[in-house]
């Protein structure tokens, strides 16, 4: 597994702990060595009004389990309209499949994505559409495919991606993905 750095670890908190981390480390530089404590700080405050400004646009990262919940228990046509607005909103063209394997084509800048995500219910995907996509992927030429699960990939799954242009879309990604489902409460309440 990639090690994640602690910007990324931080990314995925609610913005006022990285606010938090921030004065922490203000106070302990300060007592070190006063001059860098500024410059230490700043790029965790500029952090956390990042991490606060999507936040507010997507949901706080506490919601990602209501929002699973949420999305397992849409009916297809709901779920594949917010994947697709999803998709449109960072820029895609989408278009509903031509073939089997996949659910939609994705264009971005001439660039051809295959997405799959007829198994967004099921707790555990196996390998078998994991296989279809990357077949599917070969068979149109297309650039990568993406499979998109609220459950999770099983161990063989995660592999035969691995292996292939696959990328695995889970759980709090997906949540992040799709973002706000029906009205939430406010991203500062958290």
């Amino acid at each position: 597994m990639a090690k994640q750095t602690l910007f990324h670890i931080l990314s995925r908190q609610p913005w006022w702990v990285t606010l938090i981390v921030a004065f922490a480390l203000f106070w302990i530089t300060h007592w070190i060595f006063p001059p860098v404590a500024p410059f230490i700080t700043v790029p965790f405050v500029l952090l956390a009004g990042y991490i606060g400004y999507t936040q507010w646009r997507g949901g706080a990262p506490a919601d990602a389990g209501e929002r699973l919940a949420m999305l397992r228990a849409m009916s297809w046509e709901t779920f594949s309209a917010a994947v697709t607005a999803a998709y449109r909103k960072q820029g895609y063209d989408v278009a509903p499949s031509e073939g089997r394997g996949y659910d939609f084509k994705l264009v971005k800048n001439g660039r051809v994505t295959l997405l799959q995500c007829r198994q967004w219910k099921v707790n555990q995907v196996g390998v078998a559409p994991i296989r279809q996509l990357a077949e599917a992927v070969e068979r149109s030429e297309a650039s990568r495919g993406i499979c998109l699960a609220a459950g999770d990939f099983s161990a063989p799954a995660r592999k035969a991606a691995g292996g292939e242009p696959v990328t695995l879309v889970s759980g709090p990604e997906l949540a992040e993905l799709v973002g706000r489902v029906g009205r939430k409460r406010p991203w500062f309440i958290h």
